[in-house]
C-alpha cells in the first residue's frame, strides 16, 4: 500500500484543471445522462435517516444531495473531490437550502486516496463513478475503510469493461477514422475504467478489509444531448470525455471532421430528443466487518 499523493497527481492535475472546469460548465447537461444511472448505486447503499454519509467524487454535488435527501436534516453527508472548479458548483448549490439542511452538507477538496478522515465516523461511503481513478485501489480503500463505522457499508457504481460501453466505442471508432490511435492503457490503471475487472476490484476491497463484496452488473442506456440541437450532437462527445484529450491542440479543421463523423456515427442512435447508447457498469457493495 502506497500513501504518496504525487501517485495521484496527473489525476488531480487533470481534474482539477480543464476536465473539471468543462465537467462545471456542462453540470446540467451531464446530470441528466448520469443522474438515472447514479439513482440505482443509491439504491444499493440504503442510506436511512440519521446517518453519516461520504461521498467521494461528489462533483457537482448531484450525488450528495440524492443522498442528503436520504439522511434528512439528522444525518450528514461530507463530499470530497479533487476538481475544484466541480465544488465551486457543489457549494452554489447548497447556498438556498434551509439553514438546517445546509449544516448537514459539506465539502472538501482532497485526495481521498490518503486524506485523515475521522475514524470510524461515517455509516456509509458511496461513490458514483469517482473512485476508478486511485494509483492505489486497495492502499485507497483501506484508508477510506478507516473513515467507516464497524458494521459501515460501501456502495459504489462504476464502469464494466470498454466493449459493453457504446457511449465509448460510437464515437471513438468514429473519431479513430481521423486521428491516431491513443497508446493503450496498461490494465487497471487509474481512470474511467480503472476498476472494470471485477476479479481486481474484488481483490483491492479483500485486501482492503471489506467483507461482504458483491460485484452486480447493470447494463443502463444513457442518453446523451437532452435539448441539443440534432446538427449539434457531435459537438457533446468531442468536448467532454475521451475524444476531447485526442483533440487538445489540434487545428480547428481537424476538430471539425472529427465532429461531423461522430455525429454521423451516433446519429442511428438518435430519438429526435437523445442519443441512446448502452452502457455496462458494476455497482458495487461491501462491509466493514
Amino acid at each position: 500500500m502506497t500513501n504518496n499523493s504525487q501517485d495521484n497527481r496527473e489525476q488531480i492535475e487533470y481534474w482539477d484543471g480543464e476536465a473539471g472546469q468543462g465537467w462545471a460548465e456542462r453540470n446540467a447537461q451531464m446530470e441528466k445522462t448520469l443522474g438515472p444511472i447514479g439513482e440505482e448505486a443509491i439504491k444499493a447503499a440504503a442510506v436511512r435517516a440519521g446517518e453519516a454519509v461520504l461521498d467521494i467524487g461528489c462533483g457537482c454535488a448531484d450525488t450528495s444531495l440524492a443522498l442528503l435527501h436520504s439522511t434528512g436534516p439528522a444525518g450528514r453527508v461530507l463530499g470530497v473531490d479533487i476538481s475544484g472548479p466541480m465544488l465551486e458548483v457543489a457549494q452554489s448549490k447548497v447556498q438556498t437550502l434551509p439553514d438546517n439542511i445546509r449544516r448537514a452538507i459539506t465539502f472538501q477538496q482532497t485526495d481521498a486516496s490518503i486524506h485523515n478522515f475521522e475514524e470510524s465516523a461515517f455509516d456509509v461511503m458511496f461513490s458514483r463513478f469517482g473512485v476508478m481513478f486511485f494509483a492505489d485501489p486497495a492502499g485507497a480503500f483501506a484508508n477510506i475503510r478507516r473513515a467507516l463505522k464497524p458494521g459501515g457499508r460501501l456502495a459504489f457504481i462504476c464502469w464494466a469493461p470498454v466493449a459493453g460501453n457504446e457511449w465509448i466505442t460510437v464515437p471513438m471508432s468514429a473519431a479513430l477514422q481521423h486521428l491516431p490511435k491513443p497508446e493503450p492503457m496498461p490494465p487497471n490503471a487509474p481512470g474511467p475504467f480503472g476498476l472494470s475487472d471485477p476479479e481486481f476490484v474484488d481483490r483491492a476491497l479483500s485486501l482492503a478489509g471489506y467483507s461482504n463484496i458483491s460485484i452486480a452488473s447493470y447494463q443502463p442506456t444513457m442518453r446523451f444531448g437532452h435539448g441539443m440541437e440534432s446538427e449539434r450532437i457531435g459537438d457533446f462527445f468531442i468536448e467532454a470525455g475521451p475524444v476531447s484529450r485526442l483533440l487538445k491542440d489540434a487545428p480547428p479543421e481537424l476538430v471539425e471532421t472529427t465532429r461531423s463523423a461522430i455525429r454521423e456515427a451516433v446519429m442511428p442512435y438518435y430519438d429526435g430528443e437523445t442519443v441512446n447508447l448502452a452502457a455496462s457498469c458494476w455497482i458495487v457493495t461491501a462491509s466493514n466487518s
